[in-house]
């Protein structure tokens, strides 16, 4: 029951019905109007003859009589006779000559000259409510015309009472078959498209919160018709949607995963903002940078190490090691820039200006240092490392166009390299310009000064450890 309401207030809200309803209820009423017209003129001519006939037994009775009458006062007599009817406005007699012999009541406007030639004539007057009727006595062997005139006023009254009663019975009609028309037309297609409507915005949330194998509503009665086969072909979209959408998913995850993978190795060879650069369409990338910290490390005797030990473990362990040192490198925020052998170089203050990039590659060298300890060779001695640090303008960009790196040119990056290759076993040496920046915050051992291959004498330190606060 509950079920049963529902759906007849479902009906009742929907805009098609009411639609519907609406068209319905105003065809019947307008194809009733269009019958209602000569309906209208039938009734009030229906009317006018119901008078009429009540008045020709009268005007029948007194011609015949009047043909035995021998005297003027026996014919007076017949006249008055005539009985006043409630819709009897008067009579006149006259004779075939036009003579007028006797009247009562109003006097009509026909005449015995209207129906001279034929038996008998009616007239109406132009606001209708009087009606004349003149019978010629010839047709009876009487040598008279009689003439009554009708009150036929309450005829308006009866016609607007009769078109009252023809627009209630048609709005009973209407309602009936308005409401009928609808109930059977929900049952039969309304109902199912709201239904079908229903399952649509089900579609549209299972589509949006990636629910699939639903149940719709639409579906649950089976249909032979064309609304039936409406709600199959939804149904097949609906599933063909569904596999389309799933299909495109699994290739877009594919292409995200193929994506990120691709950004992964980019990421891995370039810095992200040099990256970003790269994909915006920059062909060509160098940036001048005034100030950045260079650090070259070099694990001493490892070029021997490599003819003694096979290809694949010298692999695994360079490989072990350097994935620490780019731990460390993530660790303080530094750039690697590339590794050459069995050296790694990293800078600090590129390719995002920091001012304490110096401090950085000296914390980072520090923890270097000790991390190398804890690999050993296959005598079991400790690996060992020379670092060479130095801090000055450098250019810093990407070239080429196959296998391209983010490189970096400059007299800074050269003195660092020198830094490493003229240090020591197991020392961080660094430049006077870098000893300038750290004096204060960091211990160093004066080296005096070396020679250093194209350069001549400079002033070098060695990194001890950092001052305490």
């Amino acid at each position: 029951m509950e079920e049963r309401s529902q759906a007849l207030l479902s009906l009742a809200k929907a805009k098609l019905s009411r639609r519907i309803a609406f068209w319905i209820f105003v065809s019947i009423v307008v194809i009733e109007a269009i019958l209602l017209v000569p309906s209208y003129f039938r009734r009030e001519q229906e009317l006018i003859d119901q008078v009429e006939n009540v008045s020709s037994i009268q005007a029948r009775f007194f011609l015949q009589t009047s043909k035995s009458m021998q005297t003027e006062a026996e014919f007076t007599d017949l006249a008055k006779s005539i009985k006043r009817e409630t819709n009897v406005a008067g009579w006149t007699v006259e004779n075939a000559k036009g003579q007028h012999l006797t009247q009562m009541g109003e006097v009509p406007n026909l005449t015995s000259a209207d129906v001279r030639d034929q038996p008998i004539a009616r007239f109406r007057s132009a606001n209708g409510n009087r009606y004349d009727v003149a019978w010629n006595g010839k047709q009876l062997g009487s040598e008279y015309v009689l003439i009554i005139r009708h009150n036929v006023e309450f005829i308006k009254q009866e016609l607007v009472n009769y078109v009252w009663r023809i627009i209630g019975l048609v709005a009973i009609i209407s309602l009936f078959v308005t409401a009928s028309t609808l109930v059977i037309l929900g049952a039969i297609v309304i109902l199912p498209i709201l239904k079908l409507r229903e399952d649509l915005e089900l579609v549209t949330d299972s589509i949006s919160q990636d629910q699939m194998n639903l149940q719709f509503h639409s579906m649950l009665t089976l249909r032979t018709d064309e609304v039936g086969d409406v709600m199959t072909a939804f149904n097949q979209m609906y599933v063909r949607i569904i596999k389309e959408i799933s299909e495109r998913k699994r290739a877009e995850a594919l292409i995200q995963q193929e994506k990120d993978t691709s950004e992964t190795l980019l990421l891995n060879i370039l810095p992200y903002a040099i990256a970003d650069r790269l994909k915006l369409g920059e062909k060509i990338i160098a940036d001048g940078f005034s100030e950045a910290t260079v650090l070259f490390a070099d694990i001493v005797s490892f070029t021997e190490l490599s003819a003694k030990v096979p290809p694949v473990k010298l692999v695994c362990l360079l490989n072990e090691i350097f994935s620490e040192f780019d731990g460390l490198a993530e660790k303080y925020g530094l750039e690697k820039i590339k590794t050459i052998g069995d050296a790694y170089m990293v800078v600090g203050g590129l390719p995002m200006f920091r001012t304490d990039h110096a401090e950085a590659i000296a914390d980072m060298a520090l923890e270097m240092q000790n991390l190398i300890g804890k690999f050993t060779s296959d005598l079991g001695e400790p690996f060992k490392i020379r670092v060479g640090i130095n801090t000055g303008p450098v250019v810093a960009g990407v070239i080429g166009i196959k296998k391209f790196i983010y490189d970096l040119w400059g007299d800074a990056v050269n003195v660092a390299s020198r830094m490493e290759s003229h240090g020591m076993p197991d020392h961080i040496q660094v430049s006077d310009s870098t000893y300038a920046i750290l004096k204060n915050k960091y211990n160093f051992t004066n080296r005096g000064k070396i020679m250093i291959k194209g350069k001549g004498e400079m002033q070098t330190y060695f990194l001890i450890n950092k001052l305490k606060n």
